[in-house]
């Protein structure tokens, strides 16, 4: 195996990683336990917790689409020309 550490770098060969993976898996593991008990205190099926969390991130996106689809107007509905 190729030691691909750029000349120079003086820290331990190995895996690393960014200081933000743990935070982010430790908040997705969070995520997953909160998502789980909310599917079973509502009775949803995998497909209907699917469907409104769907929902939900496109509610969440929509309007940052519109502004990046038109900056200069982001009242505008992404899909108008």
């Amino acid at each position: 195996m190729t030691d691909l550490t750029p000349p120079g770098d003086r820290r331990a060969p190995g895996l690393r990683l960014h200081p933000r993976t743990m935070p982010v898996q430790s908040a997705q593991a969070q995520l997953a336990g909160i998502l789980i008990e909310w599917q079973t205190e509502h009775g949803l099926t995998n497909i209907e917790a699917c469907t409104v969390l769907a929902e939900e991130l496109r509610s969440l996106l929509k309007y940052p689409l519109r502004a990046e689809r038109h900056p200069d107007d982001p009242n505008r509905k992404a899909d108008e020309a």
